[in-house]
C-alpha cells in the first residue's frame, strides 16, 4: 500500500471512530497528511479556519515522529498563538478564536507561511520515508 492510500484509509477511519480509536500511525497519517494539505493549499490562516485543523493539537508530535522537526517547530509557534491551550479541536470554535485573536496574529500566519514555504523538509518525502519503514517493520 501506497502513503497516499494509507492516509485516505486513515482519515476515513478517523471520521468513523474518532481520534481515540485510531493506531498511532493512522494518528500521524492523517494529522501531517491534513496539515500538509491545510497549509500548502491555504496557508496557517486558511488550515486553522477549514476542517484541516482538527488535529492541530496533534500535529507538532506527528511531524515530529517523521523527522519533520524544523516543521514541528513552526506548527508549535502557529498554535501557541491561540494561548496556552492551542487551537480549539472543533472547526467553528477554532474559526472564532482565530478572529477575536485580530491582525496582529494574522501577520504572526503569515510570517509562518513564509517560514513553512521556505523550509527545506519536504513533508510528502518525509512521510513516505517514515511510511515505508513503518510497512518494513510490518507494523501500520
Amino acid at each position: 500500500m501506497n502513503v497516499d492510500l494509507a492516509a485516505q484509509r486513515a482519515m476515513d477511519h478517523l471520521a468513523k471512530v474518532g481520534f481515540d480509536h485510531l493506531s498511532e500511525s493512522e494518528r500521524i497519517l492523517a494529522a501531517v497528511w491534513q496539515f500538509a494539505a491545510g497549509v500548502s493549499n491555504n496557508g496557517f490562516a486558511g488550515y486553522y479556519t477549514s476542517r484541516w485543523a482538527d488535529l492541530a493539537f496533534y500535529v507538532p508530535a506527528a511531524l515530529q515522529q517523521i523527522g519533520a522537526a524544523g516543521l514541528a517547530e513552526i506548527d508549535r509557534q502557529a498554535n501557541a498563538l491561540f494561548g496556552p491551550d492551542g487551537p480549539s479541536p472543533e472547526c467553528k470554535v477554532r474559526a472564532s478564536q482565530l478572529q477575536q485573536l485580530g491582525g496582529a496574529v494574522q501577520r504572526k500566519l503569515a510570517a509562518l507561511d513564509d517560514r513553512y514555504f521556505d523550509i527545506k523538509e519536504d513533508v510528502d518525502e518525509l512521510l513516505g520515508t517514515w511510511f515505508r519503514r513503518l510497512s518494513a517493520a510490518g507494523s501500520r
